[in-house]
């Protein structure tokens, strides 16, 4: 590995990190019931029951790990304009094995954030209950597990 591919490595390894440390910083504060992560995973009170504040943490975790990702891939593409070499250097890691399957959990977590913003927009926009906003939120698990997994198997295609 040359430099820049290790201090590219490091960055994400530091995303990684902090990802993980604010899952569990939100992780255990819900866990307590605590205002800061909503309404709590274990006590309060949610209109849409328990699915409902899962979902809301699970929104909360890929939100952040996608600006996490999205900060240091700004960065890497920012290097095309310093070095095309440089840009290839990086670009090359993103087809090893442990990349491939990050961007899978990256797909997982785009397809998961997006389909359930726009559940969320559509339950803040219309008279909605909570029967059909469960529905809604089932939908979008389902659709976002079938388009990642068809992703991932594209993603994954090149290792076997």
């Amino acid at each position: 590995m040359n430099p820049i591919q290790i201090a590219f490595s490091a960055g994400l390894v530091l995303v990684l990190a902090a990802v993980s440390v604010f899952s569990a910083v939100v992780l255990r504060n819900a866990a307590r019931g605590g205002r800061a992560a909503g309404f709590g995973l274990l006590s309060g009170r949610s209109d849409f029951g328990e699915l409902g504040r899962v979902a809301f943490i699970a929104h909360r975790l890929t939100g952040f790990a996608i600006f996490a990702f999205l900060s240091l891939h700004i960065l890497d593409v920012g290097l095309y304009s310093v070095s095309h070499s440089l840009y290839d250097d990086v670009q090359h890691l993103y087809g090893t094995a442990p990349l491939r399957v990050f961007e899978c959990g990256l797909l997982f977590a785009i397809l998961f954030h997006t389909g359930n913003g726009l559940r969320l927009l559509a339950v803040d926009l219309f008279t909605t209950s909570a029967v059909r906003a469960r529905q809604l939120l089932w939908a979008v698990i389902g659709i976002a597990a079938t388009a990642g997994a068809l992703g991932s198997a594209l993603i994954l295609a090149p290792i076997f």
